[in-house]
């Protein structure tokens, strides 16, 4: 019998190593597109004495999560098995969209939520949606959806409220294909939100 038992382990050591060989690596993204210097979008009336301070970005728990979705036709929303982002897609944006607004010269500084410094306005996000769309004609597009609210803080009056969207096709059907689009999107609004702060920003 201890021997039927010591058989039976073994062979079951040996299924599962031969399993996990079977087992693709795991790929981790992430969202960095790419950097560049922004033309000051502001007229020269402009105060640039101002401090704004970003929020950290809020979203639901999926988009709050390492997980790289897609939505198929039927808007079933799945992940992707063996892809990965190398940190929540929440705190990916949050460092780009940071210095998307610092190159843009419109504020003094612009400064994180944890910075002690008094500040004189402040940028809230909602994340609404970040994945990778198919669409019925078997094409597919890398899709981000984000909400922004201006405030001011002395008063905590809010100023005003966007919402950017950012549609890109994608090459091929596959986690790598999308993470490109998805970066080119999020490029597209970081733009975006740089030409509405301007347009919204206080004059002198």
């Amino acid at each position: 019998m201890n021997n039927k038992l010591l058989l039976i382990a073994i062979l079951s050591i040996l299924l599962v190593g031969c399993s996990a060989k079977n087992i693709p690596p795991i790929n981790t993204y992430t969202i960095s597109p790419n950097w560049r210097d922004f033309n000051d979008p502001s007229p020269q009336q402009i105060k640039k004495t101002a401090i704004l301070k970003l929020m950290p970005i809020r979203s639901n728990r999926s988009l709050a999560s390492t997980e790289i979705l897609y939505t198929d036709k039927q808007y079933n929303r799945n992940s992707y098995l063996y892809s990965r982002w190398n940190d929540t897609s929440t705190k990916l944006l949050q460092p780009f969209f940071h210095v998307s607004i610092e190159q843009s010269n419109l504020y003094k500084a612009v400064i994180p939520t944890t910075s002690v410094s008094k500040t004189d306005f402040i940028l809230e996000s909602t994340l609404l949606e970040l994945n990778h769309q198919l669409n019925d004609d078997g094409t597919s597009d890398g899709i981000v959806r984000i909400r922004f609210h201006l405030i001011d803080n002395e008063s905590r009056r809010l100023l005003t409220s966007n919402e950017f969207m950012a549609k890109v096709a994608v090459s091929d059907n596959n986690a790598k294909s999308a993470v490109s689009a998805i970066n080119t999107a999020v490029t597209t609004i970081a733009d975006a939100l740089v030409l509405w702060l301007a347009k919204n920003h206080p004059v002198q």
